[in-house]
Order: C-alpha cells, then structure tokens, then sequence
C-alpha cells in the first residue's frame, strides 16, 4: 500500500513539474494582456501549437521560466502564413509593455510603432523597435517553439 502512495506521489509531483512551464498570466508589472493561452503540449525542450489554434487574431501566451513569465505572441496573416515573435521589442523591452493588435498590425505598446504581420518572424536586421525573433518550425499541423530559444531572451522580461 506504501509502495502506491509513493508511486501516485511521484506521479502528481512529475504533472506539477510538467505544468509548471506554461503559466496564464503574467508576472507583476509586465504586459497587460491579460488573456494568455496555454500551447497545446509541452515536453521538457519544446512547446507545440496547432495550427488549428491559430487565426489571424493573435494568440499571446507565457512560458515560466524559474519565476520569470516570458511572453510571446502567434497570429496568421491573410494568406494563412504563421508568425511568430516575442511579446517584447528589441529596444522597448525594458519597459516590459509588449505588443497589441491594430487589424493587420502589431503595435508596440511602448512607442507606438506599428509592424505588419506579414513581415514579424524573422530577425531585426535594421536596429530599432521591432518584434523581437522567435525561432519556430512548423511540423505537419503543429508549430513548434523550442524551450531554450524562449529562455535565451528572458532577460526582456
């Protein structure tokens, strides 16, 4: 009997553990969203979303990372294509404010910079505010974000 408590014990610790990484709101003082969504799996070096999950509305989501909530957003364009970025600028991040929404732009809440969807994916090669890169692949239906690429910037949040 001892042997199954420790055993159910060990299994609860281990889901609390796994669950731990996605968190639905965000540290104090960071980003007003307050609607933050949970990908639809993790491992212990990679998150995944569906596809089907996604529209042209964007998604926000946070990952914990040893008590600091790093945001990032997802949303399609027009033609379906997926983007993906950081819910932090490359200059504006220390004022922790992050993006919004404009129909087919993403504001920089910071300096009222707006950026569109179609081009947010891909590396800053021109300095100044700008959604910051997030590395993704896409899979069959699923994309998918490595955990060590959302760790490396979680110094913006």
């Amino acid at each position: 009997m001892k042997k199954k408590i420790v055993i159910i014990g060990a299994f609860v610790t281990i889901a609390i553990i796994f669950l731990s990484g996605c968190t639905s709101s965000p540290q104090n003082g960071s980003n007003s969203n307050s609607n933050f969504n949970t990908p639809s799996l993790q491992t212990q070096t990679e998150i995944f979303i569906k596809l089907a999950n996604l529209s042209t509305k964007a998604k926000f989501y946070s990952f914990n990372s040893n008590g600091t909530n790093i945001r990032y957003f997802a949303v399609q364009d027009s033609s379906g294509n997926v983007h993906i970025a950081f819910d932090a600028c490359d200059v504006c991040y220390e004022a922790k404010k992050g993006y919004q929404q404009n129909g087919e732009m993403m504001q920089c809440k910071n300096c009222g910079k707006e950026f569109a969807i179609t081009g947010i994916g891909v590396e800053n090669t021109g300095g100044g505010c700008w959604p910051s890169y997030l590395p993704m692949r896409i899979e069959n239906d699923t994309v998918v974000i490595k955990i060590s690429d959302l760790e490396e910037k979680s110094y913006m949040f």
